[in-house]
């Protein structure tokens, strides 16, 4: 076989399912926390001349038992569900539960092990011998919660620590989940009204031969393109975000009323910027809102985005006609759009929105990087 057809298997994290993951990392922490116990029962004040094994068994194995119940269990089943008194109860178990896994342990190991006389003599005096007593007492299990403390601390820091990343993973997850919600609803903006109102339009153009047919398929086949198949990645270069209002606007511009004027411009380059996809359309495509139907005299829609390498600032107006039936701030469409901006532009961006008589201004600034 040729050298080059031979290859390693190699191992991608990215592969590996969620469970198979955590799996091979709580091995990893098992292995350190074995490792940790290894040197804390021989640290120069606790220090035994014959094998420790068996205490290390005892603490790493309660070890598990410990961060499982709190990780997987009594935190996210009760006391994150404001289920305190289970909680407090599972608490408990784990107190009485480790007194009598160290009895157990400690009698198998006398037992069985040929220990060092001293620590023979350490796990009987602290595990057997006052095993009654402590289990009924309240001193006896406060003392025994206090010397649970010292070797299961670490466990128990790790437990909570594991937790609050799968909660932060979860309530990531969650909001992704809502930016994809966010952008499947913006995409159905492009809705069939405004479909079936353009294409009626480039039938109309069709059979008059009228030569902006072809600009209007050509317009509307790259917004659609963009819509459907370029805007599911968090960020979408901006030149595209850009050429996808003009396509918008040259429509818009097919089907709004002949008093109805639109201007669009935009001032500097756009280069290796990059944004969250259809981010300022509903911005834009809310002012049309209504106008097609019933316009009231004279429109004019004014569009200006202004660009630098690490902002954009954008303002629209409308002016003239009559004021709509749903006010522009309130829309739902608006409303979400701010909600993507708090969501994915925290402390990034500023809005303002002004309506008067029918008037409406949009200033938006955006930290691009």
């Amino acid at each position: 076989m040729p050298e080059s057809a031979f290859r390693w298997p190699t191992l991608r994290w990215q592969t590996l399912s969620a469970r198979t993951t955590a799996t091979l990392l709580q091995l990893l922490l098992w292995v350190l926390l074995a490792g940790f116990y290894v040197v804390w029962n021989n640290r120069p004040n606790y220090h035994f001349d014959g094998p420790i094994w068996p205490l290390v068994l005892l603490q790493i194995g309660f070890a598990i038992i410990l961060f499982n119940s709190l990780t997987y269990l009594i935190i996210p089943r009760w006391l994150l569900k404001g289920r305190f008194w289970p909680a407090l109860g599972g608490g408990l178990v784990l107190i009485y539960g480790y007194r009598l896994w160290m009895y157990a342990g400690s009698r198998l190991a006398e037992t069985y092990v040929d220990l060092d006389p001293v620590l023979r003599r350490t796990l009987h005096a602290f595990y057997v011998e006052t095993l009654w007593q402590d289990l009924t007492s309240f001193t006896g299990m406060l003392g025994s919660f206090v010397g649970m403390l010292a070797p299961m601390l670490f466990p128990l820091v790790v437990s909570f620590l594991v937790y609050a990343l799968v909660v932060d993973r979860r309530r990531l997850a969650l909001e992704r989940d809502h930016l994809r919600l966010e952008r499947s609803y913006l995409k159905a903006q492009i809705n069939p009204q405004f479909l079936f109102h353009t294409l009626g339009s480039l039938n109309a153009m069709t059979r008059s031969r009228d030569p902006r047919a072809g600009d209007v398929v050509l317009h509307l086949a790259d917004l659609m393109r963009y819509t459907l198949y370029e805007t599911d990645a968090e960020r979408v270069p901006l030149a595209r975000e850009l050429e996808f209002l003009d396509d918008y606007l040259a429509l818009e511009r097919l089907r709004s009323p002949a008093a109805t004027t639109i201007f669009h411009e935009v001032f500097g380059a756009a280069t290796t910027q990059q944004i969250a996809p259809l981010l300022l359309h509903p911005f834009l495509e809310r002012l049309f809102a209504g106008l097609p139907s019933a316009p009231a005299g004279p429109v004019a829609v004014r569009s200006t985005v202004q660009l630098s390498a690490t902002e954009l600032h954008l303002a629209l107006a409308r002016t003239g006609g009559a004021p709509g039936a749903q006010p522009y701030a309130t829309d739902p469409v608006i409303i979400g759009a701010q909600r993507r901006l708090q969501l994915q532009y925290p402390g990034r961006h500023t809005l303002q929105l002004t309506e008067a008589q029918g008037e409406v201004r949009v200033r938006l600034t955006l930290a691009l990087n």
